[in-house]
């Protein structure tokens, strides 16, 4: 019979590897070009999504944004979990995951695409469009300069995924927009 850590030590595990995350980010990440990098990644692009976004359309477009944001902080932190990929320079220790990426990039690029691009049609190809760029441009590009690293993952599983989400992401709230207008004129 195989013995399994208890939860205590379990517990005591994630504590260390928190502490040497924390150590070793002291150490090679902060302050560095790239966490600079991503520090402007995570705060800039808000400054240019609030002067261009459609404020007649805000809160739809927030609805779709957090949406989008959900499912990349959920999807980065189930990859990172299972080992699919790792992110060796993070904006804040306790977050293994790549935060310029999940509360900024993704969400702002896709709610613009979802703001200019109000046809299904042409939101589709927008959707591919962009899923392309992000899955074999972008993320072999980070990879490159050392913010991403692939352990068992795909670029075409990341174009499927980037597909996946938006669609869903703006199928869900057509529907609930659709709903609340529904009951807002009856």
């Amino acid at each position: 019979m195989q013995n399994y850590p208890t939860n205590e030590q379990l517990a005591e595990m994630g504590r260390i590897l928190t502490q040497a995350r924390i150590e070793n980010w002291f150490e090679n990440t902060f302050g560095s070009w790239r966490w600079w990098v991503l520090v402007v990644l995570l705060i800039f692009p808000w400054f240019i999504w609030a002067k261009i976004v459609d404020k007649k359309k805000l809160h739809e477009l927030a609805l779709f944004g957090l949406l989008i944001m959900v499912s990349s902080i959920t999807l980065d932190e189930v990859g990172f979990v299972l080992s699919l990929w790792n992110y060796p320079i993070n904006v804040i220790p306790i977050f293994p995951r790549l935060t310029s990426a999940d509360y900024t990039a993704i969400p702002i690029i896709y709610m613009l695409i979802y703001q200019y691009f109000a046809i299904w049609k042409s939101f589709l190809w927008a959707l591919i469009v962009i899923s392309v760029f992000f899955s074999f441009v972008i993320e072999p590009s980070i990879m490159k300069l050392g913010f991403y690293v692939l352990i068992n993952w795909s670029f075409l599983y990341s174009f499927i995924l980037y597909l996946v989400v938006g669609l869903s992401a703006r199928w869900l709230t057509k529907l609930l927009v659709n709903t609340t207008h529904k009951y807002n004129t009856e």
